[in-house]
């Protein structure tokens, strides 16, 4: 057994000279009261040189989708955009790292708010000696605890990228599988594709409002309380006084109290389903 902590050097990567996609199957339990409702995701993560972006799959169909949409409402002289052709994330996160130094930052939106988080410290691995083979690749077994969870990860050296699904990072190579041991949360390797040119990456520069773990809690407990508050804050100006809104699907209009009570029914249901996040600490 051996302990290490995640301070190696980046040999022999092998993207060097080509970028990576490196996909994986997001398997979740969002609702701790329904345990056997299983959302499933794709997540990409891509690997360049300089560093790596975790983010769901759909957000690049969304982005040609939006695309498109707007190409067509442009030629047909409309302004509608059908928001029901266009498939949304159930994963409202993505995670950057910057190599060498694997500074990893967590950014997600809160209340329609772009928010980041910068990692402080490096995950500890208990490295061991039993392995097992994984999509053909020779994969060795890792452990260590994490935002509140105890997780189990298999990784191989075939793929000399000290990288992996979400944050995790800093094994002696390429994570392919990682889960909690209450089979909460597990990401799987299923497959990869070369980036023939840098710009095909996800751009991850976001402008995102950088605050620490303990102001995001604060503010998600916040949100919490009021789901509805930006909306109120927003109506109640003088320039919003007279403005009419329409529901997005029925074309109906609809006043601002109609608004801000539909904002805090999809809100209250959202909190009862979706409540057994990946970092415990973060949205307690």
């Amino acid at each position: 057994m051996k302990i290490l902590t995640s301070i190696f050097l980046l040999l022999s990567i092998f993207v060097s000279s080509q970028n990576q996609i490196f996909v994986y199957e997001y398997s979740f339990r969002m609702d701790s009261l329904n345990r056997d409702n299983v959302e499933k995701e794709l997540m990409n993560l891509d690997v360049s040189k300089d560093g790596s972006y975790f983010y769901s799959a759909l957000l690049i169909a969304r982005d040609s989708l939006f695309k498109a949409e707007f190409e067509k409402a442009n030629a047909t002289k409309s302004i509608v955009l059908d928001m029901r052709k266009i498939k949304q994330s159930k994963v409202n996160f993505r995670i950057s790292k910057v190599y060498p130094s694997f500074e990893t930052v967590y950014h997600t939106m809160l209340n329609a708010t772009n928010l980041a988080i910068k990692e402080v410290g490096k995950i500890k691995w208990t490295v061991l000696s039993e392995t097992k083979t994984i999509e053909k690749f020779k994969a060795q077994k890792a452990t260590t605890t994490f935002g509140g969870r105890n997780w189990i990860a298999w990784f191989t050296n075939d793929i000399q990228i000290q990288d992996g699904p979400y944050k995790f990072c800093g094994l002696p190579g390429l994570i392919l599988t990682i889960e909690d041991d209450k089979g909460d949360h597990q990401f799987r390797f299923v497959g990869n594709q070369k980036i023939e040119h840098e710009q095909g990456l996800m751009d991850s520069k976001m402008k995102d409002i950088f605050v620490t773990k303990e102001k995001f809690n604060f503010l998600w407990n916040e949100y919490k309380k009021d789901p509805a508050k930006n909306i109120k804050l927003l109506h109640s100006s003088s320039q919003m006084s007279e403005t009419l809104f329409y529901n997005a699907n029925s074309g109906i209009p609809m006043s601002k109290q109609d608004l801000i009570k539909g904002k805090e029914e999809r809100a209250a249901e959202s909190f009862k389903k979706y409540n057994n996040f990946i970092e415990v600490a973060l949205y307690k």
